[in-house]
């Protein structure tokens, strides 16, 4: 009599967990089949623009992105600069924004991070000063006082405090 107690409990758990077990498939079905986000929207260069095309010359992603009134550079507006000719290092004084100056050179690496998710390339120094090794973060160098102040500018409008220095060659 016991056994025939249980049966009905027992017939209603064993459908409940095959009804879960098919559930379960049916989702690791779908999620298996879905597409990555992103990754199937990645143009690769080889299918949108014949090699041959390019001369050399890189790719500009941004194209699209360019309204008719923005200013385009051709290749003959760049000036090239050689290592041994005066235009590469011109006289006179140059200069940085330094976004700090820090002991530990894993901060002086998470303050060059935060620099670079700006879109800016910063350079750690280092140096000693009284016996203590110092790391600086510096970004330049920069030809005029006022491209230094606009990229402090900008530092300071993403929370990190700069300082304009003026060095000489």
């Amino acid at each position: 009599m016991a056994s025939g107690r249980f049966a009905p409990l027992f017939w209603s758990f064993a459908s409940g967990v095959v009804t879960a077990l098919i559930i379960t498939a049916g989702i690791f079905i779908w999620i298996s089949n879905a597409p990555v986000p992103l990754v199937n929207k990645v143009q690769q260069v080889s299918q949108t623009v014949d090699p041959s095309l390019l001369d050399g010359k890189s790719i500009d992603p941004n194209r699209p992105l360019y309204s008719g009134n923005a200013v385009t550079v051709t290749d003959s507006q760049v000036a090239s600069v050689t290592a041994g000719s005066p235009q590469a290092a011109p006289q006179g004084e140059r200069f940085w924004v330094q976004a700090g100056t820090f002991s530990q050179s894993e901060d002086a690496e998470s303050m060059r991070a935060r620099i670079a998710f700006m879109g800016l390339d910063a350079q750690i120094t280092n140096r000693s000063e009284n016996g203590q090794r110092l790391w600086r973060v510096r970004i330049g160098p920069f030809e005029s006082a006022v491209q230094a102040e606009e990229i402090k500018q900008s530092l300071a409008d993403n929370g990190i405090q700069s300082t304009v220095l003026k060095l000489s060659n």
